[in-house]
């Protein structure tokens, strides 16, 4: 039983706390424990102050005396699984929430706190379970929605990140984190103007953002407004200088732009940061991959995977490249690595079923490629091959399925076209397939001129006057979306027809 003079000596040392007097609170507690050594209002009090001065293996112990006296402290768990998770002790915090909720079972901020080590340890399953059950508990809980939100938007699926975002808005709007993810969500779902909104409604508020800046320029690049997007990265990498992720996004665009010389010294200025960041090595090979420079694109894939052993993209790369050098064992092999390391990826599936298309596995491409079409179901690409694989099974009804679907994806791919022709003819519907070999030629003709002025473009990449006659030759083919793309990367190099071509489609409704 606790004396008047105990009671006044704990809240003056509370109230000294309050004040961040904290060695003057630490005197009165430590000289009030010499007489009451199980005092745990005492012991939990000091064990504030030391942590407070940072003095956090003194706060670790003075939080286990506490607990030896009395186990049942669910707010006592929860500080001791704060102090240990800031100490990157996962495992210690863990146990610390789990009792805290286990005394507990209604603490919603215990449940909030677990959820969030579960979440790091990449357990997103528990992390759901109990990030839901903080918000059962505290339906304004707007950290745990949050957090929901992230996860779901790590997972991809984009709808319920939405949901749980804008409950937290909701919730809390005066949080810049919950605006800021809901704008990365609705990017990610595609609604990519709708996210440039949040996106400029953080930077109202808080204009030195540079994470805020790189994400609104990604957005930008999405809607291929270069001048924006450029803008947006600049700012972020003025901001803070030593993000390596910023110098990746500028030089994705500009190599989008063939700019490739300027890409490559982005490239460049991040390895001058740091040389150890296998993205800046894969993102090397992915220029000259598409300049067709295959050996060199291999070598930075292998650097990349020297750096991070342990990362299936450097592997998946390789696989890649190796595939279009035609050394299919090496490629199947690189491949097979890449598929362990990252479990159920269309994108290396796809991969496999080429290699397998290549050696005429016909079986094992028809499953890699099945497997890709539904991880990867926006790909045209990947439909595409999927209907060769029955195109050279004798499948011509599977067949057209699938390549129509590539088409609806990409209506202006050749191939796609050419195999819809060639199966149709095989189904006997000699009408269907003239149809589709007539669009095959027409289109195969535009591409034939548009990539004349892609090469010229790449060896002229500041000749603004070659990009306008890119865009005019899409525009006047009705290539839209692409023209207006070409107008834009004119205009972002200064050509002011370019600005003019593109107030005016912007104007116009597209057709349907």
């Amino acid at each position: 039983m606790q004396t008047v003079f105990t009671q006044q000596s704990i809240a003056d040392g509370l109230k000294l706390l309050e004040e961040k007097q904290y060695n003057k609170a630490i005197k009165i507690f430590e000289e009030l424990l010499k007489n009451d050594q199980a005092n745990i209002t005492a012991i939990n009090a000091l064990a504030e102050a030391q942590n407070k001065l940072g003095n956090t293996s003194a706060t670790i112990q003075l939080y286990n005396r506490s607990l030896i006296i009395q186990e049942n402290q669910p707010g006592t768990w929860l500080a001791l699984g704060n102090v240990l998770y800031y100490e990157k002790n996962l495992k210690l915090a863990l146990a610390a929430y789990k009792s805290a909720v286990k005394h507990s079972p209604e603490f919603a901020r215990g449940h909030n706190n677990l959820a969030t080590i579960y979440k790091e340890l990449g357990e997103d399953d528990l992390a759901i379970e109990h990030f839901e059950k903080a918000i059962e508990l505290d339906d304004s809980y707007s950290r745990a929605m949050r957090n929901l939100g992230d996860i779901y938007l790590n997972k991809f699926n984009s709808g319920k990140a939405i949901y749980w975002l804008e409950r937290a808005t909701q919730t809390e709007p005066e949080s810049l984190y919950g605006w800021f993810w809901l704008g990365r969500a609705h990017v990610q779902n595609g609604e990519v103007k709708k996210g440039l909104q949040y996106y400029l409604k953080v930077l109202a508020q808080k204009p030195d953002l540079p994470q805020v800046h790189h994400h609104l320029g990604k957005a930008y690049f999405e809607i291929r407004d270069y001048r924006n997007a450029i803008r947006h990265v600049q700012l972020a990498l003025k901001k803070n200088p030593a993000i390596i992720p910023f110098y990746i996004t500028m030089s994705r665009i500009y190599a989008h732009m063939q700019q490739e010389t300027l890409a490559l010294a982005t490239l460049q200025d991040a390895l001058a940061i740091d040389r150890n960041i296998a993205a800046v090595y894969i993102e090397k090979g992915n220029i000259h991959k598409s300049g067709s420079r295959y050996e060199d694109a291999l070598k930075q894939y292998k650097l990349a995977t020297l750096i991070s052993p342990e990362d299936w993209q450097g592997y998946y790369k390789q696989g890649v490249v190796l595939y279009y050098l035609t050394r299919m064992e090496e490629a199947k092999e690189a491949l097979t690595k890449a598929n362990e390391m990252s479990l159920d990826n269309g994108t290396v599936f796809h991969f496999m079923g080429l290699v397998a298309l290549a050696e005429n596995d016909l079986k094992t491409a028809e499953d890699m490629l099945r497997k890709a079409s539904e991880h990867d179901s926006k790909n045209a690409d990947v439909w595409f091959h999927y209907g060769q694989a029955f195109m050279r099974l004798g499948k011509y009804k599977d067949a057209i399925t699938r390549l129509l679907r590539s088409e609806q994806l990409d209506p202006y791919n050749t191939e796609t076209l050419y195999s819809l022709g060639q199966a149709y003819k095989h189904q006997g519907q000699g009408s269907k397939s003239r149809e589709y070999l007539q669009m095959f030629k027409d289109i195969s003709d535009i591409e034939e001129k548009a990539e004349e002025l892609a090469t010229k473009i790449r060896m002229q990449p500041e000749n603004s006057s070659l990009r306008l006659e890119l865009a005019k030759l899409y525009e006047e083919n009705d290539q839209r979306d692409r023209a207006l793309m070409v107008y834009r990367q004119a205009a972002y190099i200064g050509n002011a027809e370019a600005d003019r071509r593109i107030e005016i489609l912007l104007n116009q409704e597209p057709q349907q």
